[in-house]
């Protein structure tokens, strides 16, 4: 059907194979100012009328290939607003009548005067434009009470919690019903551009999950790629398209196909085929299924922003958890660091006062020990401070870094170093081994010192006396990157499963502060992983048999650093 958009003077199509008659007509016609086209074949006419805009068709009764006739059925079942005068040499009252019953505006019969042609002319443009403006108001009220009752399934759909897939079959359903066809099917353009079909009445399993358009291909592509709907109603009669094949497919030759569009987004294709009725598609049927597709638009992108704004509110829900969850590893945090200060703090005061009270009866050896195991109190006390510090400081990304390649079989020895003596105090046995291929690691070697130092402070505090503490550095490859990875393992307190997911947690402690005295104040593994995170490296807890606990580190070489993404 005609687009209905009057965006040029509409023209007067002159069909007829007889050269002499288009001369003689256009001639006429011109001389009044009409715009004329002209063709020799009844076939053209279904071609011409979907890109022209033709107001009165002049058609001969006899033509080679199809008679006026039948012409005149195409026109009014493609384009009804458009009217045909039919054109004989021969004055015959049954060709008249057959004529007139199929919504002929006039029958000539040749010769005929200028003043007949003009005429018939001047009436058929009347005509034309009475029946677009009646076309107007008629398809309007048709959209206007498509659109509510379609609203209202989508509402309904909607309040429902439907996804747009069962939005997609209920739509499909209402299509069938109300276009009255066996086949129809709705096609979505994804990612690559490509349409395919999301839901389908009428075809196999086997076509639907096979099918892939691409813009300008096919009908559907053809509707898909110039965003304008096409409707056919004997495609061997339309020279854009090939016939169709596909046997109990395509019952007749009509088809109907309009896209699917959102502001200046093409989303998808509606087609339909195989009318109940055995009839063609018309222009009824193409403004029930715009309608239609309007609305499968607005759904689609209102589907969008829910799933838009339900993502959000998932994401503000994670994140009102992790406040809560920090918030209360804070509250932990707090009682337990009252607990691992003042522990310290008791025994300096203890030793101090000791020292003062009974000075006058102490030995210098035993002033000595009461100064050093003060002062060894202290430092423990300093380190906690220290560590808590470092980690706000470094989570809040205030503290500066020193980016440098450096070798880790360096670090372990610092580390080892720096707990020699609780090492021996708790007569651990040590295994070291380090690969001499190890690649040098790209970050701050003062900050991985700190996290190095918390994972074996870690693992000689939850240690049992005597046990194994083990240490192993080698070179791995990855997805094609080298790494250095290091595993420290102790043969202490056993990680319970449900603990590995928020053991790196910041403030997150072993223990029920309620129930029990926690392991640790929860500082050193979360300033573990945030030191690692930043060297784009992983920390992670390791299986390991028996008691105790394994953690494993992954660190990119300086290469494999420049090559990863943060």
């Amino acid at each position: 059907m005609s687009n209905l958009k009057l965006d040029s003077e509409p023209a007067v199509l002159l069909v007829d194979d007889a050269p002499l008659i288009l001369d003689l007509l256009q001639e006429i016609l011109e001389d009044r100012g009409y715009r004329v086209l002209r063709t020799e074949s009844g076939k053209d006419v279904p071609g011409i009328l979907a890109h022209e805009q033709v107001a009165v068709v002049f058609c001969d009764i006899l033509l080679p290939e199809i008679n006026g006739v039948e012409v005149l059925r195409q026109i009014k079942q493609q384009t009804p607003e458009v009217q045909v005068i039919i054109i004989s040499g021969q004055q015959s009252f049954d060709t008249a009548r057959e004529v007139m019953r199929e919504r002929a505006l006039d029958f000539l019969v040749k010769p005929f005067a200028s003043g007949e042609v003009l005429n018939a002319a001047q009436r058929g443009v009347t005509a034309y434009y009475t029946a677009i403006n009646q076309q107007k108001a008629r398809i309007e009220a048709q959209r206007r009470m498509a659109d509510l009752v379609l609203l209202k399934q989508v509402g309904e759909s909607a309040s429902a919690g439907s996804d747009l897939q069962e939005l997609f079959e209920q739509i499909l359903d209402s299509i069938v019903l109300s276009a009255g066809v066996e086949i129809a099917s709705l096609m979505i353009v994804g990612e690559d551009k490509l349409l395919r079909i999301s839901a389908a009445r009428g075809l196999s399993p086997e076509i639907v999950n096979s099918v892939l358009v691409a813009p300008g291909e096919g009908i559907a592509g053809h509707v898909f790629q110039l965003r304008e709907p096409v409707l056919i109603q004997n495609i061997s009669f339309d020279d854009r398209f090939e016939a169709l094949v596909g046997g109990e497919r395509y019952k007749n030759q009509s088809l109907l196909s309009v896209p699917i569009l959102y502001r200046e987004k093409t989303l998808g294709v509606i087609n339909v085929n195989n009318k109940r009725s055995g009839g063609a598609f018309d222009a009824e049927d193409q403004n029930l299924l715009m309608a239609i597709a309007h609305q499968v638009a607005l759904a689609m992108e209102n589907f969008k922003l829910v799933t838009s704004l339900r993502q959000q509110a998932r994401t503000l829900e994670r994140t009102n958890a992790d406040l809560v969850k920090l918030n209360l590893a804070r509250t932990r945090l707090v009682c337990n660091l009252s607990h691992e200060l003042k522990t310290p703090l008791t025994s300096i005061m203890g030793f101090v006062d000791l020292a003062l009270t009974f000075y006058g009866r102490l030995s210098e050896e035993d002033l000595k020990d009461y100064l050093s195991q003060a002062r060894e109190e202290g430092v423990r006390l300093g380190g906690l401070i220290t560590s808590m510090l470092r980690l706000f400081s470094i989570e809040s990304e205030r503290e500066p870094w020193k980016w440098k390649a450096f070798n880790l079989g360096w670090a372990v020895s610092e580390a080892f170093q720096y707990h020699g003596k609780r090492i021996e105090r708790a007569r651990l046995k040590v295994k070291v081994a380090i690969d001499e291929d190890l690649p040098e690691i790209y970050g701050d070697s003062e900050k991985f010192g700190i996290a190095l130092n918390a994972l074996l402070d870690n693992a000689v505090k939850f240690n049992r006396e005597g046990g194994d503490l083990s240490v192993r550095v080698e070179r791995r490859e990855i997805d094609g990157l080298e790494f250095a990875y290091l595993q420290i393992q102790n043969d202490g307190v056993t990680i319970p499963p449900e603990a590995k997911a928020t053991i790196f947690d910041s403030y997150t402690q072993l223990g029920d502060i309620n129930t029990e005295k926690p392991h640790g104040v929860g500082i050193g593994l979360s300033l573990v992983r945030v030191v690692i995170s930043k060297m784009k490296g992983r920390v992670f807890l390791e299986s390991k048999e028996g008691e105790g606990a394994s953690f494993g580190l992954l660190l990119p070489s300086e290469e494999s650093y420049g090559t990863l993404r943060d």
